[in-house]
């Protein structure tokens, strides 16, 4: 027990930085000598008054010796033993988190993103409450929170109220949440708005801009639009690049509008991973395609070279859900020189082009792969993650999974916004350093356009 009376101010005499030790007087007159992990909120300087909260016995023998000081006064424990609570608490919290995964079925320490997938609609349930339940006594579990927001964002809409829409991950709960759990986000849309340096979460009128577009509800929507046509033209500029990360555009009526169709078909794999179950059911195709078909008699109208279809969807692409036209034409080589392709098709499905835009000096042909005949499962609508683990990156329909920034051409014709078609992965480096290549559509004026990241 100290023979001060504590806590008590005091004045540090020296502090040596390259030892991180310094030595202190107190109001009594006493002199102690400290370290650096006793001071918990601010670093020693010699002439600094500080409170002198704790002390201890001095290791070499002489006295006691301080063991927690701090500028406030309140009563605290040292740094070192904080940090010990600390990763005690986050070991504590991962044994939780495992112990949850092994719950459900999946190999704790050893689960992969792509395991939530095999998940029962019950199990999920279990899931979302089990994820909120470690958020409420320790932290966020984001590796599983990431992979609701993916699956099954609507398991997570109950517990809204729990939820930071200012939180880059949580935010991804609002993904088509009720209208119950946006009213409130209504009322931080003022119009005397003014973004700062960079639009973010941090901002709470852009956070709740975002959380209303990835709501898709017409009363967001409608809101987001009043609110965007009453903001001064640079403001508006700001809200407008913003809600664009949750594919939310403005028409020139100034409508805002998704654009994307909710319906989404991917390409399944040819061969199942190594790392697969062998004990896994087959995942049933429901549709057919081909990855790289030629499109014959069809040529560049910018560079000469053969037009190709990226990805291809057999049938009406009406009957499935998909978008207009259901395929990706597209200019390889146009693509690599960096530009953007406009294609027009007829009624028939006869192809024009309209050549390319933005390209580069550096031109190269580029040859196509090999056609690829492909098989379709329903995918996922939304990727919280961009190029999350266990994506299957050619796909048909959907929000685009952006590699970066949200950026679709307008239509060439009559400037209005595009409809997302579909995109493809690079995986040979054909077209871009191994990104995505994406495809939009104006279905009212028959031009899809292509171009990647």
């Amino acid at each position: 027990m100290s023979s001060l009376t504590l806590p008590t101010d005091a004045l540090i005499l020296t502090y040596d930085k390259m030892d991180g030790v310094g030595t202190l007087r107190t109001a009594q007159g006493v002199e102690l000598r400290f370290g650096k992990s006793a001071c918990t909120d601010f670093v020693p300087e010699p002439g600094m008054t500080v409170w002198l909260v704790e002390t201890k016995p001095d290791p070499l023998g002489k006295g006691e010796r301080a063991k927690v000081m701090n500028r406030s006064g309140r009563v605290e424990k040292d740094r070192l033993t904080q940090i010990e609570e600390e990763h005690d608490a986050s070991d504590a919290a991962y044994e939780r988190e495992v112990a949850l995964l092994e719950e459900l079925g999946l190999p704790g320490e050893e689960t992969e993103p792509s395991d939530y997938a095999t998940l029962s609609p019950e199990d999920l349930v279990r899931l979302a409450a089990g994820v909120m339940e470690l958020r409420r006594t320790s932290r966020l579990f984001e590796e599983g929170f990431t992979a609701l927001t993916e699956l099954a964002p609507s398991l997570l809409h109950p517990y809204l109220g729990e939820l930071s829409h200012q939180h880059e991950l949580e935010s991804l709960a609002w993904t088509d949440a009720p209208s119950g759990a946006i009213a409130h986000l209504m009322a931080w849309l003022v119009t005397d708005w003014h973004p700062g340096e960079q639009m973010g979460l941090a901002d709470p009128v852009a956070a709740a801009a975002l959380a209303l577009a990835r709501s898709g509800r017409d009363e967001a929507l409608r809101a987001l639009e009043a609110w965007v046509g009453a903001l001064d033209a640079v403001a508006q500029h700001e809200a407008l690049t913003g809600l664009r990360l949750a594919n939310v555009v403005r028409r020139t009526s100034g409508t805002l509008a998704r654009n994307f169709t909710p319906a989404c078909l991917e390409v399944l794999p040819e061969e199942p991973d190594d790392d697969d179950d062998d004990d896994a059911l087959p995942e049933a195709p429901v549709a057919h395609g081909t990855l790289w078909r030629p499109i014959p008699d069809a040529a560049c109208m910018k560079c000469g070279s053969g037009l190709v279809d990226a990805l291809q969807l057999d049938g009406d692409s009406a009957a499935y859900g998909m978008p207009w036209p259901g395929r990706l034409p597209t200019c390889l080589t146009c693509l690599t020189m960096g530009g953007t392709v406009h294609i027009e098709l007829s009624q028939e499905g006869a192809v024009w082009s309209m050549g390319a835009d933005r390209t580069s000096q550096h031109a190269r042909t580029v040859e196509p792969p090999e056609p690829q005949p492909v098989a379709f499962a329903p995918g996922r609508t939304w990727r919280s993650i961009m190029m999350s683990d266990g994506e299957r990156l050619h796909r048909l329909g959907g929000a685009p999974s952006w590699v970066e920034y949200p950026e679709a051409p307008p239509c060439p014709r009559c400037n209005e916004p595009m409809h997302a078609v579909g995109q493809v992965r690079d995986e040979e480096a054909l077209f871009s350093d191994v990104g995505m290549l994406y495809g939009v559509s104006c279905e009212a004026c028959r031009i899809i356009s292509t171009f990647s990241q």
